[in-house]
């Protein structure tokens, strides 16, 4: 059986997206992340700064207020402090209130110097000259003069800390963009693999063996769950295709027979001339021959459609009373030839059901014809209908043979015959189709049918519909859906 995958995976396979989409994922969030970090680390180093210049003007602020008015001793105050903290290039400035500079460090910037001081200014107020950051504070203290302090140092050594670390991060996403498509890549691999391994069990199933079933990991996700499905549907057309087979196998049997008889007889008349009498005799024979392949051809192509839902249903309001008793009307006389009694026990009162009134008819029918067909003389048949919350019951009930428990598992199967002698022998031939059809006709409708039998002591059939609803226009009605269910290739007579 030829290969139907491509001998390579293209480009456009669902590893390769995955791979594509994973690698974008994580390369986008690796750049935000990164980005994110150099915000976070910028922020950061400058809140640090800051706090540390807001601790030194508020230590000035402190000595002003502890030693003023003695000056020199101000002036050693912020000249130790900016002495300690010239490696880390701190500057110091203390101003009057109208400008004039009282003391300014040695590092202290001319951008900064030039920067007349303002009676706006809060306390810790951080102003950025260029590449300078200082903060400013003006210290008014009670019957003294106002002072301004300005406690700053160069950001050239914050941006530089800034710049070590953003090589760091840009190294390592670096080694993220080469690692990505690769983890990327392996990851696709890994995910898709149980689908690779799906599709080549696919691809190597063949009509002629239906035992073949793809491989179930036992990890309970979703490849598991698609592959048991499609195991799941194997097995339902393996099933499908055995019941085809044996359908047929069964169907040409059941015709070989009738046919096997017409050829019989033809011949046996054509054997030697024979009185007109013989040869009346022999075309009977066949013409009975015929009219059985006739009728198990009907039950064929009507059992077909209504399986494919061929003909459309009617939805008309079909009052089952009606048709049961006439039903029992019709057959009351060729129960009367075989001394069965059949009979109407079920109410007068009316039980309507949405449906198609002719198939209906043809179910109360079949079953009226299996019941007086295996229900001895002196027997009796039975049928009732009635409601029952929102279904109506119709039942069938004899007193004939009854069914054994063995053979209860397959009454609806096509072809089945509980005893082919008896079936052949009693009042007419039953090609194995009848409960079949009524099966599929009922579930059509949406309702169900089930069978009590014990044997020796009769059988009890019951057919259950949806009851008609009338909808609040009273033009239309409403049921619950029919049924979809598929039957069996094979059910009994």
């Amino acid at each position: 059986m030829p290969s139907r995958l491509p001998d390579r995976l293209p480009w456009g396979s669902l590893r390769a997206r995955l791979a594509l989409w994973n690698t974008l994922v994580v390369l986008a969030i690796t750049v935000a992340t990164l980005l994110a970090a150099r915000v976070a680390a910028r922020a950061t180093l400058y809140h640090d700064a800051d706090q540390e210049l807001r601790g030194g003007a508020r230590e000035v602020a402190l000595a002003l207020r502890d030693l003023f008015p003695d000056m020199e001793a101000i002036v050693a105050e912020m000249r130790r402090k900016a002495a300690s903290h010239d490696e880390r290039g701190w500057f110091t400035q203390l101003l009057t209130e109208d400008g004039a500079k009282i003391w300014t460090s040695e590092h202290c910037p001319h951008a900064v110097t030039a920067f007349p001081p303002s009676k706006l200014d809060r306390v810790e107020n951080v102003v950025q000259v260029g590449p300078y950051r200082y903060v400013r504070l003006r210290i008014a203290l009670p019957d003294r003069p106002a002072f301004h302090v300005r406690v700053g140092t160069y950001t050239t050594g914050l941006d530089q800390r800034l710049a070590t670390l953003v090589k760091v991060l840009t190294a390592v996403g670096g080694v993220l963009c080469v690692l990505t498509p690769l983890a990327g890549w392996w990851l696709a691999v890994r995910a898709t693999r149980p689908v690779a391994d799906i599709l080549t069990t696919a691809d190597r199933l063949d009509p002629r063996r239906l035992g073949d079933r793809l491989p179930v990991r036992g990890t309970g996700d979703e490849l598991d769950h698609l592959a048991a499905t499609i195991n799941g549907l194997l097995d339902d057309v393996a099933a499908h295709v055995d019941r085809q087979q044996q359908f047929v196998a069964d169907a040409a049997h059941e015709l070989r027979g009738p046919l096997a008889a017409m050829q019989s007889a033809v011949e046996v008349a054509l054997s030697h001339d024979r009185a007109a009498a013989e040869y009346r005799e022999s075309l009977t024979e066949v013409l009975e021959e015929a009219r059985y392949l006739s009728k198990l051809a009907n039950s064929l192509l009507l059992l077909a459609e209504t399986n494919a839902d061929a003909t459309p249903l009617a939805a008309g309001r079909v009052d089952l009373v009606s048709l049961g008793r006439q039903a029992v009307a019709m057959f009351a006389a060729a129960g009367e030839e075989r001394g069965i009694a059949v009979r109407w026990t079920g109410s007068d009162a009316g039980a309507a059901v949405r449906g198609d009134a002719s198939q209906l008819r043809q179910v109360i029918g079949n079953l009226l014809d299996n019941a007086i067909r295996f229900t001895p003389a002196g027997g009796s048949v039975e049928v009732a209908v009635a409601a029952v919350a929102t279904d109506v019951t119709l039942t069938v009930t004899d007193t004939g043979c009854g069914i054994a428990p063995h053979h209860m598992p397959r009454l609806f199967d096509r072809f089945y015959k509980i005893d082919a002698a008896r079936t052949r022998t009693a009042a007419g031939r039953s090609g194995g189709l009848g409960l079949p059809i009524c099966k599929a006709i009922v579930e059509r409708h949406g309702g169900t049918i089930s069978i009590a039998s014990r044997d020796g002591q009769g059988s009890v059939v019951t057919v259950r519909l949806p009851a008609f609803v009338a909808q609040a226009t009273g033009t239309r009605a409403s049921t619950r859906p029919p049924s979809r269910e598929r039957l069996p290739s094979r059910s009994a007579s």
